[in-house]
């Protein structure tokens, strides 16, 4: 290193000013270098850091060993050094240090790393704190893949960013059949070249993952709601064996269609279910019709398909449906019905113990023993008219 680096302290400073605080320092918009980096590296002020960030600065190796080596920086946790040239030897660096032992989030995109910087991090023994690992706009391959799969050195991994590898089938495979990242429930393999094949095998990884960390400890309830799911992954839900005690499933606001309520319709491993939640996804008509048809839903006692697209004809399979008896609430606002839709609730014969949404049945009985009794008076004033009218007739003829 040939460039001396002046005023770091004075950077320093500004830069906790602008995060007002003396754990965040963010570059993005001021250029250090290798010597910047060197020099902030030895800076007591630094001491407290939480969070660094350095992007778009052609930082090279240089500067991952400066960082590695510090202690001044051995209480980071988050750690992004987008779009540099830090390259393999860089990574090989950071995987070695014990100072970044604390690191939660390493955030190295578009930094020329290859499977030589994966193989680096998989041996490291350092990253047990790891949640999230973002690798994307490099080139790392399948080979690079295949390292991290096999690494039992990332046991706290919960996102893993792998876009625009140049990663295949044979990559994502080899990471779908690892055991070693029971906690990982978000994976990006975007931008690769991945058939359905691949994006299946990783999908149904990523789903039992979640499904083991949400599912309650008594398998009663299962909450997998806000998560982006769309058919695929509620498919991989409905051939899941160890639903079969499920009483509770949430799955609202993702992206789910007639197709996939199609998916649990057809499984009998929600047979259990009294309470299912599918508001704001995309069932529609088809959807609803699939659900009230299906024995494996004859014990639903609490339906909730708010925002849905559903119109009077889903309502009237609903209230047409002898499998739906056991429903006591049923959620249905903000769909597209009208009076027919909720008139046939009302009236159906099969939806006796709905105590939500709330009807005016007593109201309507009321209104037709009225209605009776003033027709009943209407009659006995005219028989009264009729008999007095034959009493003045006998008197006229007397």
């Amino acid at each position: 290193m040939t460039n001396k680096f002046y005023n770091i302290e004075g950077i320093i400073r500004n830069g906790f000013k602008l995060s007002r605080n003396y754990e965040t320092l963010d570059f993005n918009f001021t250029k250090l270098g290798d010597a910047g980096v060197a020099a902030l590296a030895k800076s007591r002020s630094v001491r407290r850091l939480r969070r660094l960030i350095i992007p778009v600065q052609k930082l090279g190796p240089e500067s991952a060993k400066s960082i590695a080596e510090s202690e001044n920086l051995s209480n980071l946790q988050y750690l992004k050094l987008y779009r540099n040239k830090i390259g393999d030897e860089g990574v090989g660096f950071f995987s070695d240090s014990k100072n970044l032992s604390k690191l939660k989030s390493l955030r190295l995109a578009w930094n020329e790393i290859s499977h030589k910087g994966a193989q680096h991090i998989a041996d490291s023994g350092n990253y047990q704190s790891l949640t999230s690992l973002v690798l994307s706009q490099n080139k790392l391959g399948d080979e690079g893949v295949k390292a991290l799969a096999q690494s039992k050195s990332l046991p706290s991994l919960e996102l893993l960013d792998l876009k625009k590898n140049g990663i295949t089938d044979e990559g994502a495979l080899a990471l779908a059949k690892s055991p070693n990242f029971v906690n990982l429930q978000s994976i990006d393999l975007t931008e690769n070249q991945l058939t359905e094949k691949g994006k299946e095998a990783v999908a149904g990884f990523l789903i039992h993952n979640l499904i083991r960390k949400r599912l309650s400890e008594d398998g009663e309830v299962l909450d997998l709601s806000k998560l982006n799911l769309g058919d695929m992954q509620v498919k991989i839900i409905s051939e899941y064996e160890e639903l079969k005690d499920l009483k509770k499933l949430y799955l609202e606001l993702n992206y789910i269609s007639s197709i996939g309520t199609g998916y649990l319709a057809g499984s009998s491993h929600v047979k259990n279910l009294t309470l299912l939640s599918l508001d704001r996804n995309q069932i529609g008509d088809e959807g609803i019709k699939l659900i009230v048809q299906s024995d494996n839903f004859a014990n639903l006692e609490t339906l909730m398909v708010e925002n849905n697209e559903i119109t009077n004809e889903g309502l009237q399979a609903v209230a047409e449906s002898e499998l739906m008896s056991n429903l006591v609430r049923l959620y249905i606002e903000g769909n597209p019905y009208d009076d027919e839709g909720w008139e046939a609730l009302r009236d159906s014969e099969f939806l006796q113990d709905l105590e939500y949404p709330v009807f005016d049945r007593d109201e309507e009985e009321e209104d037709e023993e009225e209605e009776e009794e003033e027709e009943f008076e209407d009659i006995e004033e005219e028989e009264e008219e009729e008999e007095e009218e034959i009493i003045e007739d006998d008197e006229y003829t007397q």
